[in-house]
């Protein structure tokens, strides 16, 4: 039985072999047998290995530096004069400039390097001048809780990992200008605010209207900004510290006002 429209005959003159499964050539296109298919097989006069020296020596790039037969076969142009330089001649003197034009391209780089570096010491300045206020702080805050520790009063049901640490400065008689020592006391962490201001009153003996209608209450301000610690009587004194609005040990003013602010003079 013949198959006479199966296949296709070799391409090669003196092959023409009948082949069922012809292979094709990448480079001329034709059908070639399993056996001529490959290019040099067939000498394909289009593939790359049977291109002639002179065509590839068309294709290179020679230096146009003088006295350089360097070639290559990728075009490496300089941007300001266009021409083709090898590797070894790239630095041809063509960017070069003279002294002046150098020595103002200088000047002009170190205008922008000067300003930044009179602006980053200001900043660095002004960084080394705030940690090491707030490491003084700290380290205060430290050395005024290990003292007040040991002087501090406070009611005895508060148990040891529960006391938090205040030094209280009472209400003043504005008036008179009357200014009572201040009292190293320590409160339950776990109460409100509202808690601790009664017990502060109790400890100093001082008069304390808080659960009456009568205005000009209790209330605890910052020793150092003067500004109120908490308006909410039931808010946990435990978050206050959470929030870093309260530190374990720091100055506190007691004192009757409604106000948002006191008079920090009337404590110095």
């Amino acid at each position: 039985m013949e198959f006479p429209a199966t296949g296709e005959c070799c391409a090669l003159d003196n092959c023409k072999q009948l082949d069922f499964l012809p292979f094709k050539c990448d480079y001329c296109h034709l059908t070639f047998c399993k056996t001529h298919f490959n290019a040099e097989s067939h000498k394909c006069a289009k593939s790359v290995s049977n291109i002639t020296s002179p065509t590839k020596q068309s294709l290179n790039f020679v230096c146009s530096k003088d006295d350089c037969k360097e070639t290559s076969l990728i075009e490496m142009l300089c941007y300001n004069c266009k021409n083709h330089f090898c590797i070894k001649h790239r630095y041809h003197g063509c960017l070069e400039t003279n002294n002046d034009e150098t020595l103002r391209k200088l000047k002009k780089w170190q205008i922008p390097k000067k300003q930044f570096a009179h602006v980053k010491a200001i900043v660095d300045q002004e960084v080394s001048d705030s940690l090491r206020k707030s490491k003084n702080t700290a380290m205060a805050n430290k050395v005024q809780l290990m003292r007040m520790k040991s002087i501090a009063v406070g009611p005895k049901n508060v148990p040891t990992n529960e006391r938090c640490y205040f030094l209280v400065y009472p209400p003043i008689i504005a008036a008179s200008k009357i200014t009572n020592v201040p009292k190293g006391i320590y409160m339950n962490k776990n109460w409100t605010v509202g808690k601790i201001i009664d017990s502060m009153a109790d400890i100093l003996k001082i008069p304390n209207n808080n659960n009456t209608s009568i205005t000009n209450k209790l209330h605890l301000f910052h020793y150092n900004t003067g500004a109120s610690i908490c308006n909410k009587m039931d808010t946990p004194v435990i978050d206050l510290f959470e929030s870093s609005v309260l530190i374990d040990g720091q100055c506190v003013i007691l004192e009757y006002s409604d106000d948002t602010a006191v008079d920090l003079t009337l404590y110095e």
